[in-house]
């Protein structure tokens, strides 16, 4: 009896654990508050970073019209700044950055394309990768130290990245760099934390691409490369020390260019965009991939991001330290440069234990017509991957409100629709292989 009764608790224990770690992003807007503040359009980001304090890192792509600077020559040229805000959207003390000096040399941040970026874990800097042409002289990479926003690791370009621009920059937690080009057929570098060259994971590297990924202990590295519609997985059980061998590749029919690993769960979260979509993956929509069961485990999507004609390309992803809150951006300089999605927000799932459910059943949410949220409620007869999502009258998928495996029972779920504008809305439940659907009305 003693057995079952710590057998029961181990279950449950697990379950709770499992539960627990559902992610369930919800919307929560641009960021920083483009109300309040105006980031320039040409800010289509290169580089997200979230730093060990919070504040979010933001590498311009492109020269940023009206933020210039006055050269030796007297003339004035255009810009390519960071920019860094605290967690409450506020500028950094230290933001824009547009010069950094270290070791008695100094780059100005002007002439090269911003390629993209993430936080160093041993040091919790911000590494920017820049493009290799018209800028003499000038860095590949630039370490920031992210309490001072001064210059702090200064990196030349490695041999095969000369000609090729980098497809941003990847670091494990021992501060090694890993890199891949934009451009395929060079081989995929590993520097030492003082630029140094180190091993190589892959003697070459095909197709095109702009994003990478590296496992903390820098086993896995992960190359998207959208030319060929997926990502490469290379791995090593001696992490840098190598070899590494082609393990597998994933995302397979995906065009991504910005991919990240979860903090706590370690997940690999990959975007999807316009120019590629299949039965699997939609547009506009990140995915978490488990590395270790190989399946898909949750999603969330920009619904804002399907009203830009142009389509904008997902490219650039950062999690806070804790994971609890997700930044993403886009290369359309028509919507905000990044957007934010925080855990729970905008939505709460509750249990009714006293119910025990006899079948499927989607209720009316309540009240309706709403405003800014309400409640739906629905039961399932069987334990199982559950999802319910909210979509526009045309059609497009607003908002992810459970995404998981569920047990059985009724349960309660509050919508907070408050970035939305008014209109009718469609709610979907799909268990297995049921499907229920009902309408409600947003009115504001």
């Amino acid at each position: 009896m003693r057995k079952f009764l710590y057998l029961l608790v181990l279950i449950v224990l697990v379950l709770s654990i499992s539960l627990g770690q559902s992610l369930r992003y919800g919307y929560a807007g641009p960021f920083p508050d483009t109300s309040q503040i105006k980031l320039p359009l040409a800010v289509v980001n290169g580089g997200l970073g979230v730093d060990p304090a919070g504040k979010v890192w933001i590498q311009a792509y492109t020269n940023v019209t009206g933020d210039s600077i006055r050269t030796a020559e007297g003339t004035y040229v255009a810009m390519r700044p960071v920019y860094v805000f605290n967690p409450n959207g506020t500028p950094a003390s230290f933001s824009p950055i547009r010069i950094l000096s270290a070791a008695g040399v100094t780059d100005t941040l002007r002439s090269r394309l911003g390629y993209g970026g993430c936080i160093n874990p041993k040091t919790g800097n911000f590494v920017g990768a820049w493009g290799t042409v018209a800028y003499k002289p000038g860095a590949l990479f630039w370490e920031i130290n992210y309490k001072t926003g001064a210059g702090a690791t200064r990196i030349l370009n490695p041999t095969g990245l000369t000609t090729n621009s980098p497809a941003s920059v990847a670091v494990n937690q021992d501060g090694e760099y890993f890199l891949a080009g934009v451009l395929g057929g060079i081989p995929g570098q590993i520097l030492n934390p003082d630029g140094s060259a180190g091993t190589q994971y892959a003697a070459t590297i095909a197709a095109i691409g702009r994003a990478i990924a590296v496992s903390r202990n820098g086993n896995d590295v992960y190359v998207p490369r959208f030319t060929d519609w997926k990502t490469y997985v290379y791995h090593s059980d001696f992490g840098s020390l190598g070899p590494y061998t082609l393990k597998d590749s994933i995302a397979l029919g995906t065009s991504v260019e910005s991919i990240a690993i979860h903090p706590t769960t370690g997940y690999v979260w990959f975007s999807n965009d316009r120019r590629r979509t299949n039965y699997k993956y939609s547009p506009n929509v990140f995915y978490a991939y488990n590395p270790t069961t190989k399946a898909i485990v949750d999603s969330f999507k920009v619904a804002a991001w399907d009203t830009s004609s142009t389509g904008p390309l997902p490219r650039g992803m950062a999690f806070s330290p804790t994971g609890d809150t997700v930044y993403v951006g886009h290369f359309d300089t028509a919507l905000p440069a990044v957007v934010r999605f925080i855990k729970g927000f905008g939505v709460s799932v509750d249990r009714d234990p006293a119910i025990v459910p006899s079948g499927y059943m989607l209720s009316q949410n309540y009240p309706n017509p709403f405003n800014p949220s309400t409640q739906i409620k629905f039961t399932l007869a069987e334990n199982g991957l559950t999802t319910l999502k909210v979509y526009d009258v045309m059609g497009r998928e607003v908002r992810t409100l459970v995404n998981e495996s569920m047990t059985a029972g009724a349960y309660s779920v509050k919508f907070d629709a408050s970035n939305l504008p008014s209109g009718t809305y469609v709610y979907v439940l799909t268990s297995g292989a049921h499907r229920l659907t009902n309408k409600m009305i947003l009115l504001k």
